[in-house]
Parts: structure tokens; sequence; C-alpha cells
């Protein structure tokens, strides 16, 4: 989950609704084609999948009260989340799972606890990528694009303004809505955020 604060007021988004929202970010930038568009945006589209059983009933951090932020659940659960994950990325097609696998990887690095998940994700990303006959690069470059989709995400969701650098949409304007639920307990809410040509994200609050 992703904690967004606005004022006195606590929202949680959840990461599967953060999840499609990559999905929608990818899917208005401007395309690719030394990279395998269609299978990258699905990527970035699921590449959360595995948090939907935990968001349904969220884990409590005890000095806060409020859910787990996602970067502070603990190994073990991280670890069901992300084995469910990988292995449900794969159904939605090989170079999907492979693009969701590899996200894990670069994100798991900073724990310990996650070594033999790790190996395990290794060992199929070998597999896939020779199955799959990729060059190196445009997996390197299609897994970095797939990080950056999420980093603008979570700031989105997190209610801080993204670093898009050179605009990179197709369009001109983007907007981009997603659902909160106020905490703890609360009502749900919308949020939504446009961004135009080149410039800052101008958050609308919809409630």
């Amino acid at each position: 989950m992703i904690l967004r604060r606005e004022g006195e007021r606590v929202l949680g988004v959840t990461q599967t609704a953060h999840s499609g929202l990559t999905g929608h970010i990818a899917a208005a930038w401007a395309p690719r084609p030394d990279l395998p568009w269609d299978s990258l945006l699905t990527a970035a589209a699921v590449h959360d999948v595995g948090w939907a059983p935990w968001e349904l009933a969220p884990q409590i951090d005890p000095r806060t009260g409020l859910p787990y932020q996602f970067y502070e659940v603990p190994d073990r659960q991280y670890e069901e989340i992300w084995a469910r994950g990988t292995d449900a990325a794969v159904t939605f097609g090989r170079l999907v799972g492979l693009l969701v696998s590899r996200h894990f990887t670069r994100l798991a690095g900073r724990r310990e606890g996650l070594r033999e998940l790790v190996e395990r994700e290794r060992q199929r990303q070998a597999a896939l990528t020779a199955a799959l006959d990729l060059h190196a690069a445009t997996l390197d470059a299609a897994s970095d694009l797939l990080a950056r989709w999420d980093a603008i995400s979570l700031d989105v969701c997190g209610g801080r303004e993204p670093d898009l650098g050179e605009w990179p949409f197709a369009t001109e304007r983007v907007v981009l809505r997603f659902e909160a639920r106020e905490l703890p307990a609360g009502a749900i809410v919308a949020r939504e955020v446009g961004m135009a040509g080149g410039g800052s994200g101008h958050p609308h609050a919809r409630a």
C-alpha cells in the first residue's frame, strides 16, 4: 500500500491500483518501436498483481496503526507476494513474465532475506531469455522504462510531483485517475492528476 497524506488525512492507495495506473502511464507514453511495446505495456499494468490478496486484508504496522507501506512489509510476506506475482505474471505471456520477474529482482536486491526467491527468479529469467532469444540491451532498456513508469506512478499515488524531464507522452495533456481509501477504514475517494505539455503535474481531488 502507498500512504498519501493530505493535510490531516491519510489515504491508502493499493498496490494493484498503482499497478493499473502504471499501465495507463505506459499507454500514454510515446511508443518506442525498438522495444517489445505490447508486452511492456502489459507488464506495466500487471507488475503488482501478486499484491491483490494482501491488499484485501492489509497487514497493520504496529508502530503506526496503519497498513504497512509496500517497502516496509516484512520479508516473509513480501516474499509470498512476489512469488505469487511472478508466477501470475507469466500467465499473461512469457515476455510479460520475464519483465515482471526482472522488475522484482531489481527491487529485491535491497532485501537480504529474499535470496532464495531471487535465485529462483534468476533461473526463470535465464530460461525465458533463452527461449525468447532476446538481446540483453533490449531487455535492459525495457526494464529501465518499466522502472521509470513505476516511479512516476508511485509519485502520483503518493501525492508527489513526478520528475518527467523532457515531455515523454504522445499527447500534450495526460489525465490520470485512481481511487484511494481514507485510513483507517474510511470512505473511498477518487483522485485525478493532470499533466500538460512538458510541465508539472497539477493534482485535482474528487471525493
